[in-house]
């Protein structure tokens, strides 16, 4: 393979995984494009953060996140609480619903793991995932660190 183009592959990889996951997440009434299956996932995994928190942790920009989460809260997704050590930002926290839907989401995240890694080794999915990583950390060096 002398001619490997890791960008046209990790696109068309990446397009694929979100015409897969695209219909899952829509039948479960998520909206995709806007991070909100990214956004249900963390706050099922990491529990209540700031708005900022939150977007950093998705790789959302603020703006995006803003609109986002109200439409979220609309829904009865999650909700804004009082953040005990600020009184100028909110805590964004999971409803039961949110939860519920988090869960939806994360039980589909899994399914497609298991349908992108069918046939391959165990040895050889840890390998693709120590290249990944590598891959990363030269193009953070290359970019001083800022967050993709």
């Amino acid at each position: 393979m002398s001619n490997i183009d890791i960008k046209t592959l990790l696109r068309q990889a990446e397009l694929a995984r979100k015409r897969m996951l695209r219909p899952r997440f829509l039948d479960i009434g998520l909206t995709v494009g806007q991070g909100q299956p990214r956004i249900l996932q963390n706050l099922l995994e990491y529990g209540p953060q700031t708005q900022k928190e939150l977007a950093d942790h998705c790789f959302l920009d603020v703006t995006t996140m803003s609109r986002t989460l109200d439409r979220m809260e609309a829904a009865g997704l999650l909700e804004r609480e009082d953040h005990p050590g600020s009184r100028r930002s909110y805590l964004i926290c999971l409803t039961d619903l949110g939860r519920e839907k988090a869960g939806q989401v994360m039980e589909i995240f899994q399914q497609a793991n298991q349908i992108m890694l069918a046939g391959i080794p165990d040895e050889e999915a840890e390998q693709f995932c120590i290249t990944l990583e590598k891959i990363l950390k030269n193009i953070q060096k290359e970019t001083d660190g800022e967050a993709l």
